[in-house]
């Protein structure tokens, strides 16, 4: 039911305009755990901006899949990449809060085997993923794997 209400038309503009408004505030209040989108879904990830060398924060759905936190570049859908994967690429090491205090991570872009293992993954936690790469083609949606930095 929440996957319908979440690939309709108000689901996208509620997706896009009040969610990430709602995690900013909701995210650090609760260690990392609760979102707009529930319980242990979305993380608040901080990367330095690739023009502005600026902190910039976005609440990105992470799926945890054994081998890191997998971060989906399919900005809803839209033509062109999301700012934050720009981020990454540029500059891989953020900061993460999701499920727990914020800790330091790596971003890694996955390409061939890896890539289509993690897509294969993405598709099976939110089907919606799949109707974004349709709507954005021929873009390839960035899929990154996120990885702790042991201190």
């Amino acid at each position: 039911m929440v996957e319908r209400v979440a690939m309709s038309k108000l689901g996208y503009q509620v997706a896009v305009h009040l969610a990430p408004r709602v995690d900013k505030f909701v995210i650090p209040r609760t260690h990392g755990r609760l979102s707009f989108m529930g319980v242990d879904k979305v993380g608040l990830v901080t990367s330095t901006g690739a023009k502005s060398g600026q902190p910039r924060t976005h609440p990105l759905t992470l799926i945890d899949d054994g081998n890191g936190l997998l971060a989906i570049g399919s900005n809803y859908g839209r033509p062109q990449h999301p700012a934050w994967s720009a981020n990454l690429l540029k500059n891989p090491e953020c900061t993460i809060e999701f499920r727990g205090p914020p800790r330091r991570y790596r971003a890694e872009l996955l390409t061939g085997d890896e890539r289509a293992a993690a897509w294969a993954t993405a598709v099976d936690f939110y089907p919606g993923y799949d109707a974004y790469r349709q709507s954005c083609a021929p873009r390839e949606i960035r899929v990154f794997r996120l990885r702790p930095i042991e201190d």
